[in-house]
């Protein structure tokens, strides 16, 4: 399986998940890990939620406020 997250490809293989970003940097995560991370992603949901949302406020209410950008 693979997928496209941002700038990393993600795959799926037998020995766990490959995250190979644009630039060419690789990272090799066993299963175990992965399920770790897994974890650590779900214990944080809410939090990365409200972050990315933040962010989303922020570009649109900078967009809209000329001098935002000085």
């Amino acid at each position: 399986m693979e997928a496209i997250i941002g700038r990393y490809r993600a795959q799926v293989q037998e020995q766990g998940v490959t995250l190979r970003h644009v630039s060419g940097i690789a990272f090799d995560i066993s299963a175990q890990e992965a399920l770790g991370l897994l974890d650590l992603l779900s214990a944080y949901r809410e939090t990365l939620q409200q972050i990315q949302e933040q962010q989303a406020q922020g570009k649109t209410d900078s967009s809209s406020d000329p001098d935002a950008s000085l």
